[in-house]
């Protein structure tokens, strides 16, 4: 599969509307995204703790109403797009719905701690009848370790940026179903037989050029994440032809 990083976000703003509904046009499988609370209790997607470098605003999300954030323009300076918002997790999952897309949450609880936010989350993912189109993942893993006590059935990956001997190993001890890896630590020797041979998926970021891609895809990962949807749906074309 093909999983657009932050949305297209090579192309249009990092996870906002736009670069969600253009990784979809581009033929992305599914998109991923990451999450915040605002002061008022709502999922709101983002990626940095704060607006400073996205937005035309400052500050913390969690000190920021919803109402104060959808003031902000997160359009990041990039060409042909102005007064973009920040979405939702609501708006995105009704994407989803519509759209047949799956999606990777990475909840952002690691610099801040939200209190609450795996039960929200799950609750709303439920509301809306999309458990079967959703996975979970985070550098936090004592907070995946929540979200598999709340809904056991919840597909869950372990987010993680340097190499780690046996990653399957700890995945079946959390008793995950997937590693989010940076794909360069895959070349360890062994890591993707051996996460294969015992039922772990791999879905590995981000990654953006051409021989990177062709290579996971050889090597039969589940999905790659990537801020070019487009370039890895054109390797993915040529490999199948």
């Amino acid at each position: 599969m093909i999983w657009a990083h932050r949305g297209a976000s090579a192309y249009a703003p990092e996870n906002t509307m736009e670069a969600f509904i253009l990784a979809q046009k581009m033929g992305a499988d599914g998109i991923e995204l990451d999450i915040h609370l605002t002061r008022d209790g709502h999922i709101v997607v983002a990626h940095d703790e704060t607006v400073d470098r996205c937005s035309n605003g400052r500050g913390y999300i969690i000190d920021k109403t919803l109402q104060e954030l959808l003031e902000l323009d997160f359009s990041k300076g990039m060409e042909n797009y102005s007064y973009v918002r920040i979405p939702t997790l609501e708006q995105v999952l009704e994407l989803v719905k519509t759209s047949g897309l799956y999606l990777n949450i990475e909840i952002k609880n690691g610099m801040i701690l939200y209190e609450g936010i795996e039960e929200k989350t799950l609750n709303l993912v439920s509301k809306m009848g999309l458990e079967d189109k959703v996975i979970y993942s985070s550098f936090n893993h004592y907070s995946l370790t929540i979200i598999k006590k709340l809904n056991p059935a919840a597909p869950v990956g372990i987010l993680y940026g340097e190499a780690m001997v046996d990653p399957y190993v700890y995945a079946k001890h959390l008793g995950v179903e997937a590693i989010h890896p940076y794909f360069k630590t895959l070349k360890v020797p062994g890591t993707i037989n051996n996460c294969k041979k015992h039922g772990i998926k791999i879905h590995a970021w981000t990654v953006d050029e051409r021989d990177d891609i062709r290579w996971l895809m050889d090597e039969g990962i589940d999905a790659v994440i990537t801020n070019r949807p487009d370039l890895a749906v054109s390797v993915r074309n040529q490999i199948i032809r």
